[in-house]
């Protein structure tokens, strides 16, 4: 018995670190990826973008609710896109606070059309389109409410005058180069790219005047600087290397390029789904896997977006429940693409790695750390063991952390004082030491029932130069 349950230990913490080591391979790809000449970074190509009056259009799409802290904001970084042909669509879903007004305000809205003729994709009604009388851009949809940004960002879909669409979280704000370095991975091959991803990274510490980020500052808050740890592994470490062999499971629902005809193919976002970023990036795989034509998604890690993350413990709970839950959803929709030809490497390793390490990880992670102690309370382990055991997990996950840490620093240029690092590589501790144990129990508290609600989050809004 003792040597049954010592060995099955062993064999859960030792799946802990083939995750780490598999993370590890992702990161010499990303690398390589980061120091290659490509269209995503290379200065003559970004001008020529910047500079074609005839490039493709863009449609930007901002689902919001409750937004009247940050809208603007969000809107004037898009109108100030180093990008010729742009249009900004904010899609209000019967927001209670005073969004409408604060847009209607700033923008100098117009109500353009009333009762507009649906879309293809069936969604809640259209009562209004505005239209800006001095930012020509800029277009306002004002909508009954459904409680789902799938639904708002279907209505933008519907709606949007080009062929490519962005789809973003109304709360964030863009370095003014982010459309121009995705589009410049499309327009090498346009016929290919269905969509693009980028880096997120938190805006809860930055402070902008206008549209201008003048001050960037890795946090000091716990919860914050332990998610931008998270953030730059996934980022810089994770999906650029499962974007080079074409195995990009997700998309992130913060910011995303789509090409619209392969949104529309698949019909849209699924209103209600609590993981439809994964799952519209899965759905666009297998449908244009099984077309046949040849396609691909990357990711343009230097396109930078700031985004607000949770500041306390009990928001930032209740999202990643939410966001296991939205997991489990998507390995029900999507299992069928493991392991399958037809899928590709999408299906052998971005959904096998889903499946193996973001879903059956935690739970297996969870019970060796607890044998572990177990095993140690009853005496029927070395202490020394122990130690080496826990010691090894820790070091390996540190040092996959502090790659995503060095590849911000050198390869963004966005943290740039001592003071920064010191508290990044800080943090690079922390996430490994008590962060990562409660997130595994979050993980596994997903699978209890409970609220799939999204609940609200409340918005600080950006700090600005008077404010900051």
């Amino acid at each position: 018995m003792k040597v049954a349950i010592t060995a099955f230990m062993y064999v859960c913490l030792s799946f802990t670190i083939l995750q780490y080591f598999s993370m590890l391979v992702w990161s010499g790809l990303s690398n390589v990826l980061m120091n290659r000449a490509r269209p995503g970074n290379r200065a003559l190509t970004l001008d020529k973008v910047r500079r074609d009056q005839d490039t493709l259009g863009v449609s930007i799409i901002m689902p919001a609710y409750n937004e009247e802290a940050v809208i603007t904001h969000t809107v004037r970084s898009a109108l100030d896109q180093d990008y010729p042909n742009l249009e900004i669509l904010v899609v209000n879903d019967g927001s209670k606070d005073n969004t409408l007004g604060v847009m209607i305000d700033a923008f100098d809205l117009r109500p353009f059309e009333t009762d507009p003729v649906p879309g293809p994709i069936g969604t809640e009604k259209v009562t209004t389109i505005y239209r800006s009388s001095t930012f020509p851009r800029v277009v306002l949809v004002d909508k009954a409410p459904a409680g789902a940004k799938a639904d708002n960002a279907n209505v933008g879909i519907n709606i949007a005058r080009y062929d490519w669409i962005v789809v973003m979280d109304s709360d964030e704000f863009m370095e003014n180069d982010v459309i121009s370095r995705c589009m410049a991975a499309v327009v090498e091959s346009p016929d290919e790219v269905v969509a693009v991803g980028t880096s997120l990274l938190p805006a809860n510490d930055i402070v902008i005047d206008g549209s201008t980020i003048v001050e960037r500052e890795a946090s000091r808050n716990y919860w914050v600087g332990c998610q931008l740890i998270e953030y730059l592994t996934a980022f810089l470490v994770a999906r650029p290397g499962l974007a080079q062999v074409g195995a990009l499971p997700i998309i992130s629902g913060g910011f995303g390029l789509f090409r619209r005809d392969a949104v529309l193919e698949v019909n849209g976002f699924e209103h209600g789904h609590l993981g439809e970023d994964m799952d519209m990036c899965m759905r666009i795989h297998k449908a244009q896997s099984e077309s046949g034509r040849p396609y691909r998604i990357v990711q343009v890690p230097e396109a930078i977006v700031w985004t607000e993350f949770p500041s306390s413990m009990a928001i930032l709970q209740r999202q990643r429940i939410r966001w296991h839950r939205g997991l489990k959803i998507i390995i029900d929709d999507h299992g069928g693409m493991i392991g399958r030809r037809r899928y590709g490497t999408v299906g052998t390793i971005g959904m096998g790695m889903m499946y193996l390490f973001e879903w059956i990880g935690p739970l297996l992670e969870a019970l060796g750390w607890f044998l572990l102690t177990g095993l140690l309370l009853a005496g029927w382990i070395d202490p020394l063991n122990a130690f080496a055991v826990f010691l090894t997990t820790q070091l390996v996950g540190m040092a996959l952390t502090t790659i995503g840490v060095m590849l911000a620093v050198t390869r963004l240029d966005c943290y740039r004082g001592i003071g920064d690092l010191m508290r990044l590589l800080k943090f690079t501790i922390f996430v490994n030491w008590g962060y990562r144990q409660l997130t595994l129990w979050w993980r596994i508290r997903s699978i209890l029932p409970g609220d799939t609600s999204w609940g609200e989050m409340p918005r600080a809004g950006f700090k600005t130069v008077s404010t900051s």
